[in-house]
């Protein structure tokens, strides 16, 4: 799975693009050689969506944020580089000092949401007061307190479009504040907490009234497979959630109460598919896109269907990885650095990976991919390159003659079989064997939704998903950011880590912000902290009668721009 977090950054370089680039500013006419609005576009994917609410440290991941892109608008979003693309349609927003760093929003005035509640005030307060931290252990879930921890309280009114805010202390990606999907609709909130105004209930962050407007945050958008609450789901983007048939399908379709440029295609549905079916699924026409995670077999399935299809290839930011549990086995920092040595990483890229990008590597770093400019300079002075060859006897002298069980966590959904995950835990149990290691396939279905923040593992083996902003690296690896104010669900802790995320936070300078990452990511790999493998490859694939669909390389995904997506006549 790719899990989204909204909450990693490092990203620069391409994005793939097919039929035309469109952005969030775009004007949304129509090309004369697409369908009319009328058209339905399906979406080949292999993760179910899970929650309308991906804010939470729990239900974080990229199968709800692809569904989520065009039902929460914010002010920003990410867009095919990794940038930020400004939400023109939604609002704006100026920076009106750097003293304290002060910032004016101004929502369209015609934003509200599909179920005609305007979108204003209530809405910026309760995405501030949900991810600042301040609302103690019966409080509001969150992946990432990042930005919103240094804001003071939004200044406006209930009603208000125009709303100011005020930082205690700097933030370099300041612009990120009040991304897409960090708005969610206050008024459902406050229905459903029985509370009558979340700005005021506000200034008591551990109140009551808190507490129940926190619990039905938390908990009321988890959903079961194929269960729409539409009456609490509203959107103020340009489709809405009307249909899921578990298992099988998600559909949107067009917002009648968008306010914005029209859409495209007035029907999106996103076809559940595994992977290794996507292929086929293609070629009979029951899907005009998809953009899977990389297998061998898929990518040699989609050579083999020649000019049927049109495929693009690169890198994708995302990065696969595996974190050390520290409240389990891997607390003695002996036992993770005898794994560590065990771990066949340049195995893992030559088998599963290199056949599908030659150029591909073993990953040595946590916050810069290789082909990024800055890689180069630090791969072999962080002390990664300890970890690069198998080493079963210094693993096994670690251990001193114990046999040691490793709970290897996972999404395991034999529904949707990651094959290449499976080929990686497979490759793990035979080169750790000999050392003392006895590795464990504890993969399910649920992993992400119930076992990555719960800690129900000894190691965890994902991806994090990229952007190219730099300070949200913090809430993966900083102390206060365990689960449930973060998304460090190893439970990695060192003071120095922190104070350096801290520092980085406030750090404008790009040399700057290089060098304290280089000094994070070398305590890190003293540390054996988390070992990351290797950096994604990238697939587009698309009927040749796909127009607008613009590959989008980071946490965004697909369906960040779906609003443009359409087909020509065949």
């Amino acid at each position: 799975m790719r899990t989204s977090a909204k909450v990693l950054a490092m990203l620069a370089g391409s994005a793939l693009a097919l039929s035309g680039c469109a952005s969030g500013d775009s004007d949304g006419g129509s090309s004369s050689s697409t369908t009319a609005a009328s058209t339905t576009f399906t979406w080949a994917y292999d993760q179910e969506f899970a929650a309308y609410n991906n804010k939470t440290a729990d239900q974080n991941a990229a199968a709800n944020a692809v569904v989520l892109n065009p039902i929460q608008f914010g002010f920003t979003q990410y867009g095919p580089d990794g940038g930020l693309v400004k939400l023109s349609d939604f609002g704006s927003y100026e920076k009106t000092s750097d003293n304290p760093l002060t910032v004016k929003y101004t929502i369209n005035d015609k934003a509200v949401w599909s179920d005609g509640n305007p979108v204003d005030c209530d809405d910026l307060v309760l995405a501030w007061l949900a991810n600042n931290g301040t609302t103690g252990d019966k409080g509001f879930s969150t992946a990432s307190t990042l930005g919103y921890e240094d804001m003071n309280k939004p200044q406006c009114n209930d009603g208000d479009k125009t709303v100011t805010i005020t930082y205690k202390t700097a933030w370099a990606d300041w612009e990120s504040a009040f991304i897409d999907g960090d708005i969610l609709p206050a008024h459902i909130v406050e229905k459903g907490a029985g509370v009558a105004d979340v700005i005021a209930a506000s200034d008591d962050p551990t109140s009551a009234d808190v507490a129940k407007l926190a619990n039905f945050y938390n908990t009321a958008w988890k959903l079961s497979p194929g269960q729409l609450k539409t009456d609490i789901m509203p959107s103020d983007g340009p489709y809405v959630i009307s249909k899921w048939q578990a298992g099988q399908s998600l559909t949107l379709t067009a917002n009648d109460k968008w306010w914005g440029a029209p859409v495209k295609t007035k029907t999106i549905v996103i076809r559940y598919i595994a992977d290794d079916a996507m292929a086929q699924a293609l070629q009979n026409g029951e899907a005009d896109a998809m953009d899977p995670q990389p297998a061998v077999d898929l990518v040699n399935q989609l050579k083999a269907l020649g000019t049927k299809i049109k495929v693009s290839e690169s890198t994708r930011f995302d990065f696969e990885h595996m974190d050390f549990n520290f409240k389990t086995v891997f607390k003695d920092k002996n036992v993770r650095e005898a794994f560590a040595k065990c771990i066949p990483r340049q195995q893992i890229v030559d088998n599963l990976i290199k056949p599908m990008n030659a150029d591909a590597v073993v990953l040595e770093s946590r916050f810069y991919m290789p082909f990024q400019d800055e890689y180069a300079s630090i791969k072999d002075a962080i002390g990664a390159n300890a970890y690069d060859k198998v080493d079963i006897a210094g693993a096994k002298q670690l251990l001193g003659g114990k046999t040691v069980n490793v709970r290897v966590g996972w999404r395991k959904d034999p529904a949707q079989l990651n094959k290449r995950r499976a080929d990686t835990i497979s490759l793990l149990q035979a080169s750790c064997k000999p050392a003392g290691f006895n590795v464990i396939d504890h993969g399910t279905a649920d992993f992400f939704a119930n076992g990555l923040s719960a800690g129900d593992w000894d190691l965890a083996l994902f991806a994090w998903t990229s952007s190219a902003l730099v300070t949200p690296n913090g809430p993966l690896y900083q102390t206060k950011a365990f689960p449930p104010a973060g998304s460090n669900n190893g439970k990695y802790s060192n003071p120095r880590v922190d104070a350096l995320f801290d520092q980085l936070k406030g750090e404008t300078d790009k040399t700057k912000q290089a060098a304290l990452l280089t000094e994070i990511d070398t305590i890190m790999w003293s540390d054996v902290a988390t070992v990351p493998l290797f950096a994604f490859p990238a697939i587009l694939a698309v009927t040749p009668e796909v127009t607008g669909v613009v590959y989008n390389a980071s946490q965004a995904d697909l369906s960040w721009n779906c609003q443009e997506w359409g087909l020509t006549a065949k």
